[in-house]
Order: structure tokens, then sequence, then C-alpha cells
């Protein structure tokens, strides 16, 4: 039985489910169902029974889970520390983040905290969602910062913040010095949105369609910056995360003539930062985890976890 196998057992433990477990190791179920089988074949017991629709440990099964927890413990901590080996200085974190949150608020957090620990290097991947949480549980990625909060025994939730989305118009919009506005009042604007799949795309959609229309959509692109340039030009207006539209007008000088007016009522954003769950986490994480939770902290207007 190796590693993988293990851990096989643990998230079908964990869901009760092939099905669900198979999702979550983005294996497919029949491929998990024949792994399963030839353990049971090599061990000579079964280790799930059916109850109802559950895959529920035996007895014999709970007993290999309990035995199996210190070594996927220890293959953790193996994992996370390998990089190390022969040299105390060289650290590396694997940093995962979605294109939605690729704005100036990372880059310049990601130059300070360089220059701030010069011995801990920064693998940046700019990834959609569901991979970084593939990532993050294959070990590929150390951390993850994501619209969702990520769901699996093997991610840790490091912190969360929440945020309202607002309005942000270029010289010259009709609502340049509005104090307020509602989605009615927005009926007759074009919109520089998010690409679909995203929670502020959605949002967008849902609360024009409650207003009593449907949203003419000019532009898209999971980039704000792009979205902002276009709106600069007084082609419309942009609804996005209220932190991320101030990150980008304070880094861009030729942006610095739009006005960011709330939304009432004001739709929520969230971001979470994610950590792989192991039993130890390196030193070089953990200073890379506090540094961005402390950025976000000061960035956004509440931290949630």
């Amino acid at each position: 039985m190796d590693i993988r196998e293990l851990k096989y057992l643990y998230e079908i433990s964990q869901c009760e489910s092939m099905e669900k477990a198979a999702g979550r190791l983005y294996i497919t179920q029949p491929s998990l169902t024949k792994a399963v089988k030839k353990m049971e074949e090599e061990l000579g017991f079964k280790l799930f029974e059916k109850v109802g629709r559950k895959n529920v440990l035996t007895l014999a099964g709970k007993q290999v889970i309990n035995l199996s927890r210190p070594v996927l413990n220890a293959y953790d901590y193996f994992e996370q520390n390998l990089t190390t080996i022969g040299s105390s200085e060289r650290a590396v974190v694997n940093y995962g983040v979605i294109p939605l949150y690729q704005t100036p608020f990372t880059s310049n957090f990601i130059y300070n905290f360089r220059r701030k620990y010069p011995h801990i290097k920064i693998n940046i991947h700019e990834l959609p969602e569901e991979t970084i949480k593939q990532k993050l549980i294959t070990g590929e990625l150390d951390v993850g910062m994501t619209e969702n909060m990520l769901a699996s025994p093997y991610i840790i939730t490091y912190s969360g913040f929440e945020d309202v989305v607002s309005v942000v118009v270029g010289e010259g919009n009709e609502f340049y010095d509005a104090k307020q506005l509602t989605f009615a009042d927005l009926k007759n604007s074009v919109f520089n949105i998010v690409t679909n799949g995203h929670n502020n795309y959605n949002q967008i959609i849902s609360n024009c369609q409650k207003a009593g229309y449907e949203p003419e959509i000019a532009y898209q692109s999971s980039q704000i910056g792009l979205l902002l340039d276009y709106t600069v030009l007084n082609k419309g207006v942009c609804v996005f995360n209220r932190c991320m539209i101030y990150d980008n007008i304070m880094a861009r000088p030729d942006l610095k003539t739009m006005r960011i007016i709330p939304l009432v009522p004001p739709p929520q954003c969230f971001c979470w930062v994610s950590l792989r769950n192991q039993s130890s986490i390196h030193q070089a994480i953990q200073i890379f985890a506090d540094e961005l939770t402390e950025a976000l902290t000061e960035d956004v207007a509440v931290r949630v976890q």
C-alpha cells in the first residue's frame, strides 16, 4: 500500500461517498473503486461497507485509517521540507492566485515581500480557482488566494476578507457627481464587467434582473485594469469590488479622475487565503501567509476570519 492509496482511503472516510471522494481527488469513480478493491484484496479484509448510500469504514478500516494518520502527516512534513535540504537559507513558496485578483495590490505586495525576505523565493501561478484547489490538495501549491472558500480536508482556510461592490465612472459620465446609486439607476447604462463564471458577474446580472432589466454589456474581462481602461473613456460604468477599483486608481495616474460611487444596497465580495493542510507548516509559508493576511487586512474593509 503506497501513500497515494492511503490518501484515497482518508478522503473516502471523510466523504463517506466514492463519488464525492473521487471528485475531490480528481480521479474517476471507477478508478477509485478499483483501487479500493485492490487494497482490500491485498489486505485480506473489507475496508468499507455500504450503509444506505454511504460508504462507511468497517472496524478494520477504522484501524487502518488510525494507523495511516501519522504516516500521512509525516509524508506531508517530508514533502514540505524536502526543498530546504542542503541549505538552511533556501526556501520556496508556490503561490496561486486567480486572474481576478492579479491587481496592483498583488504586485506591490510581492515586490515588498521579496525586499523584506530576499531568502524566500515566491513562485506566482495565475490559475483558475478549481486548479488552485487541485494543486493545493496535491501539494503543487502552498498558498492560494481565491474568490470562494475552498472546501477540502486537505486545505486550511487561513484568512478571509469581506468588502463591497461599487460603481466606478469616468469624467463626463452622467453619474459622476452622484453620492450613491442603485441598480435601477443604472438601467440605461452600458456595463463593463467581469467575465461569466465569477461571483461578481452573477451579482450584477441578478441585481439588474431584480431591477427589471437585462444589462447591456459593452466589455468583459477578468482583469480589472482592462475594464477601467474602457470605462475611463466614458464608455459606460464598471461594477466591481471596491478595494480592487481603489487599488488600480491609486496605482495609475491616468485613472485618477475616476470616481467610485457606493451601490445601495451594496453587494458583498470576498477574498480567501488558503494553505495546504499539513501537520507542520514550513516557516517560509507561515511568514508568507501572515504577511499576506496583514496586507489584506489593511487593504480590505473587514476581516471575517
